[in-house]
């Protein structure tokens, strides 16, 4: 079995995997992005959220931050690295709380009057709503 170009690596990929699972389980992730750079292959990994957030490349350039959360007080938040001339930076805002803004969508996007959403809300449409979430 060849794997010499990329259609036949395409052809085998499950194959070429399993191998490559192989042979890559018998070393640690560091020793081989090590071999690979002294060998002059390009190379990279992903990283896990908790990596990322305790990499040495995001505390070194002080890319780490706190957004605030409604709920969580604050959330850590790697920044962007990208500078851009022409288009300014907007501080990053946490990710909405679900159901956030359902009502606003169904007033602005599909016009739905209060008392169609509040018969939708009624009906269980919206799941579980607390009385904070009725206004």
């Amino acid at each position: 079995m060849s794997f010499g170009d990329r259609r036949s690596r395409t052809a085998n990929r499950d194959k070429l995997r399993a191998i490559l699972t192989g042979v890559f389980a018998q070393d640690l992730r560091e020793n081989w992005v090590t071999r690979m750079k002294a060998a002059n292959i390009p190379v990279g990994y992903l990283r896990t959220v908790e990596e990322a957030f305790n990499s040495p490349e995001v505390r070194e350039r002080h890319r780490l931050s706190q957004i605030p959360h409604p709920a969580a007080g604050h959330v850590p938040n790697i920044e962007s690295p990208l500078n851009l001339g022409l288009t300014p930076v907007i501080d990053p805002v946490a990710a909405p709380l679900l159901g956030q803004h359902t009502r606003e969508v169904l007033r602005t996007k599909l016009g739905y009057d209060d008392a169609r959403i509040a018969a939708l809300a009624d009906a269980g449409a919206f799941g579980m709503v607390t009385p904070a979430e009725v206004s």
